[in-house]
């Protein structure tokens, strides 16, 4: 579904300059040249973001004219950003208390302008959220109504899905929306526990428990308290060591290591898995009684590959994110590079399309994506392997091998388009063998 945004500013100039930027984005954008028609265009037009500037012509300087209609946006719900050419404070800070979500001074950087554009499109709820969270195509959007209503219970939920589909991130928007929201969440990996260590790990010790208890710890269940707990890969947790998590959900309390007083556990529990539960409770791997417990209600995150709406806008906050990480310019995805995008398999889900944006960024340059920075590895549906990803030497070497290709072989352009000075150019052009490249 293709974002819109209404640019509210009396200057041409900037409309036009504004309109040219983000229609690149793939942005569809609307323009009003007063406080007026832009309320005669939302009669028609529902945008996801509205850039407003403060100033008109009947009142150029006292933002009264922009104040006034971002009163008026606020209340139906309008994500606004406010605009001004004047650097006045107080008045960015009313603006602020009144409901918009930023600020940008005129005249804009390119980068900051897109960045804070792109940290408030891709948003999906009135809540924060991390930008990795992006529900556009019609499966999402439908686990996006369910998990609205679900997150204001305390119903325990197992996300079921492929690897790097999002589950954690499914976990973390619903702590988001949930009522506990202003407490901890705490994630725990249970792969990742060794056995001598689960109990210590979920439900913590006292000092002196066993040989390497030097002090008192919390576990998990604590750390958690009054928040949401998200057990990762639920299916890996060993048979003998299931009843000790049953214990818990079903008696609500649980004893720490060394302790003799029980303590009630007070969180939201969340579960996921890329196992057939259900296969594992028949082969005699996972107690049924257990997984009757974690999973209140399921939901499923469907792969990539699946939800095809949802690469792109991905995709575009994915670079936003990885842009502002190493203080970059957001680049454009070219038409070629879009459509790569869309036919490939995503056998790693999210989490392989954020591996190629961040990878896709650092070799671009600052310039638009191009099919070349993808370096995308076809991968058959029956590999376990993993996609390889490209060492920092060698993601190093790419970039210095690019810089000398756009340039032209020029040293010291090359060397201030990577950031570096000449003689530290020389230097890595000697420690990657590349010394007459130039």
């Amino acid at each position: 579904m293709q974002k819109k945004i209404l640019i509210v500013d009396d200057d041409a100039d900037i409309r036009f300059a504004l309109s040219l930027l983000l229609s690149q984005t793939g942005c569809q954008v609307f323009e009003a040249d007063s406080p007026k028609q832009c309320l005669q265009l939302l009669e028609r037009v529902s945008p996801d973001l509205i850039l407003l500037d403060l100033n008109f012509t009947q009142d150029t300087t006292s933002g009264k004219e922009g104040i006034a209609l971002l009163k008026q946006l606020v209340p139906l719900g309008r994500k606004v950003i406010l605009m001004t050419a004047w650097a006045n404070t107080e008045l960015v800070v009313q603006g602020l208390q009144l409901g918009a979500v930023n600020f940008i001074e005129k005249p804009w950087k390119k980068a900051g302008l897109l960045n804070k554009i792109n940290q408030h499109i891709y948003v999906q709820s009135d809540r924060s959220q991390s930008l990795d969270w992006v529900a556009e195509s019609e499966p999402m959007q439908h686990i996006e109504q369910l998990i609205q209503n679900l997150a204001m219970t305390d119903a325990n939920i197992l996300i079921l899905g492929e690897n790097g589909t999002g589950k954690s991130l499914l976990a973390k928007r619903i702590h988001e929306l949930s009522q506990r929201n202003a407490q901890a969440f705490e994630a725990l990996n249970m792969a990742a526990i060794p056995e001598t260590l689960f109990e210590s790990e979920l439900f913590g010790h006292k000092k002196g428990a066993f040989t390497d208890a030097k002090q008192d710890r919390k576990g998990a269940f604590l750390r958690a308290e009054k928040g949401t707990l998200f057990l990762d890969e639920i299916g890996t947790l060993p048979f003998h060591l299931q009843p000790k998590l049953l214990q818990v959900l079903e008696n609500g309390s649980f004893t720490q290591l060394g302790a003799e007083q029980n303590l009630q556990a007070n969180v939201r529990l969340i579960s996921a898995t890329n196992q057939d539960l259900a296969d594992a409770i028949e082969q005699g791997q996972f107690r049924q009684d257990l997984y009757y417990r974690i999973n209140t209600f399921t939901i499923t995150i469907p792969p990539l590959r699946d939800r095809k709406d949802d690469i792109l806008p991905l995709a575009n906050s994915l670079l936003a994110k990885f842009a502002d990480k190493y203080q970059k310019e957001i680049p454009l995805l070219s038409p070629s590079t879009k459509q790569i995008l869309l036919q490939h398999d995503w056998q790693g889900n999210v989490r392989e399309l954020s591996h190629a944006m961040e990878r896709a960024l650092l070799l671009s340059m600052g310039a638009d994506i191009n099919p070349e920075h993808l370096q995308l590895v076809k991968v058959s549906k029956q590999s376990t392997e993993e996609v390889p990803n490209l060492s920092l030497d060698e993601l190093e070497k790419q970039r210095i091998i690019n810089a000398l290709e756009q340039h032209q072989g020029q040293i010291s352009v090359a060397a201030k388009s990577l950031g570096i000075s000449r003689n530290a150019l020389y230097r890595r052009l000697e420690k990657h063998d590349l010394a007459g490249i130039e």
